[in-house]
């Protein structure tokens, strides 16, 4: 009668097991992130965009109410948002700096996503009650497993997430950047580049490339010009990896260098 006990007791304990590792992979299967067909598609509009989320005091730019947005094209298809979990970060990470430069503020309406450029527009809609904020894109991130964004204090608070600290999210582009390159779509945001050096010049960053491609006539090298600044740049590459055994091999030599992404 004891091993029947014991047997039964097993039977369920396996059961049990069974039953939570199938819900935790359909969890996971509806955490994917998921990239939608439409996101390459910038909005026209010669006005900024507004979110009753965005107070006149603060120095974020305003945006137009969301029934004013004028799409260029807006596909009919569910394909057009992203799905998965949001998360926020806050006292933490409050003044200091963000991805793109800017002191991070967490009671104002930003976000952090791994690969979006830098000051895309995003609707977020909290899918467990509906509401809905309009964020800025300042930061990378999240780097946790199955989350989509990052947001501040103040947008999970008006999502009304900010006690369990996630939620189940949509993700709808307003607006991408004006330097938004259609043609090339996202993958200019996907790739990593060495940068080698930055100069005040034209000039210089020049003569600096060429020794460069005289001594590594292998490696593909670049100028990139932003903020009346040159910078000095191997690649694009695709992989992290194989960048960084570069980087590697040219610190070798005696040249200093680091990976990053090629466009924020």
């Amino acid at each position: 009668m004891i091993n029947t006990v014991k047997t039964l007791l097993l039977i369920l304990v396996i059961t049990a097991g069974c039953s939570q590792q199938s819900q935790q992979t359909s969890l996971q299967t509806q955490r994917k992130f998921f990239t939608p067909r439409n996101w390459q598609v910038p909005i026209t509009t010669t006005e900024a965009p507004s979110s009753k989320n965005v107070t006149e005091d603060t120095e974020e730019p305003q945006l137009p109410d969301e029934e004013r947005v004028e799409y260029k094209e807006k596909p009919q298809t569910p394909d057009e948002q992203m799905i998965g979990y949001a998360s926020w970060y806050g006292p933490g990470f409050h003044g200091k700096k963000t991805a793109n430069g800017e002191e991070y503020d967490q009671d104002k309406m930003t976000a952090a996503h791994k690969l979006l450029p830098m000051n895309t527009w995003l609707k977020v809609t909290n899918m467990e009650n509906n509401k809905t904020v309009v964020v800025r894109i300042n930061d990378r991130g999240p780097y946790k497993k199955n989350r989509i964004i990052d947001l501040t204090r103040k947008a999970a608070e008006e999502l009304g997430f900010e006690d369990q600290g996630t939620a189940r999210v949509s993700l709808e582009i307003l607006r991408l950047p004006d330097d938004y390159n259609p043609s090339k779509g996202l993958d200019p945001y996907k790739q990593v580049v060495i940068q080698i050096a930055v100069f005040s010049t034209q000039e210089r960053a020049d003569s600096f490339k060429q020794k460069l491609e005289q001594k590594y006539s292998k490696l593909p090298f670049m100028i990139e010009a932003k903020n009346e600044k040159f910078y000095v740049l191997a690649g694009p590459y695709d992989e992290k990896d194989g960048a960084k055994q570069i980087s590697d091999n040219l610190k070798d030599d005696g040249i200093n260098n680091f990976v990053r992404s090629y466009k924020k």
